[in-house]
């Protein structure tokens, strides 16, 4: 767990570098696969059906998060593929548009990260 949330805390912050504020999300990791959802949509839409960075993150947290099958599971991956089918219907197309919603999602992925890494390594 701990090297999942350093590793999205990583990502995200490369993603995207501005300063974040604090947040508090009652189901972090839950949002936190709503956003990497998005985010796949995104990386798939703009770059083709080889984007699979968002996809394979979503893997490892399901790895570190819910390794077994089970309620919690299909919670995390419905977040993921509600996040994804979310942006398909607004058929956000490449260029700037995307590239603010790509910015937002990036700050509100690394404030859950935050909040995580707050909670389980403070």
């Amino acid at each position: 767990m701990r090297t999942l949330i350093f590793s999205l805390c990583l990502v995200l912050a490369g993603t995207f570098s501005a300063n974040t504020q604090q947040y508090r999300d009652p189901y972090p990791v839950e949002s936190l696969a709503t956003v990497l959802g998005k985010m796949h949509y995104l990386d798939f839409a703009c770059n083709g059906n080889g984007a699979q960075t968002w996809r394979q993150t979503m893997m490892e947290l399901l790895e570190q998060e819910a390794p077994a099958r089970g309620a919690y599971r299909d919670r995390l991956i419905e977040n993921f593929n509600g996040g994804f089918r979310e942006f398909e219907r607004r058929r956000l197309r490449c260029g700037a548009q995307a590239e603010l919603e790509r910015e937002r999602l990036a700050r509100q992925g690394q404030a859950l990260s935050e909040q995580l890494r707050r909670t389980y390594l403070d």
